[in-house]
């Protein structure tokens, strides 16, 4: 940002249920939780673990001025729905890494509007498998 400008969304990209949220979303994290299972057996003092299935949260958030169904609010109004998603971690752009897949669109929350702008926050979990690729 040398000019001092912001700019929103440069280095990450979000579409859930066809809706591009990149320009809404200032806040983004990806988290992975693997299954641990305990598997010792009897006879021995130490531990044995076994991984197994994988599960995957996102939490998205952000400020807009936009409170139509165009905007974060669209979350609202599939809360509980299985719906594709398209993340871009790197930003968006050919040959960037891109994951693509489904989710359940889990809790959202909304500010009350303050100077005409309103904070957003959306829980999301993943369902399903997760295929890796790149932009085209």
């Amino acid at each position: 940002m040398p000019d001092g400008v912001a700019d929103h969304g440069k280095d990450f990209g979000i579409i859930i249920n066809t809706k591009a949220l990149t320009a809404y979303t200032k806040t983004g994290s990806w988290e992975v939780t693997p299954d641990i299972h305990d598997v010792t057996g009897s006879g021995t003092d130490d531990k044995k673990y076994r991984g197994g299935q994988v599960a995957r949260t996102m939490t998205l958030g952000g400020w807009t001025d936009d409170d139509t169904a165009d905007g974060p609010r669209h979350l609202e109004t599939i809360a509980g729905d299985t719906v594709t998603f398209e993340r871009h971690p790197s930003g968006t752009g050919t040959g960037k890494r891109k994951q693509t897949g489904s989710c359940v669109i889990g809790k959202y929350v909304e500010s009350s509007k303050n100077d005409d702008i309103f904070q957003w926050t959306c829980d999301i979990t993943i369902t399903g498998a997760v295929t890796e690729g790149t932009q085209a």
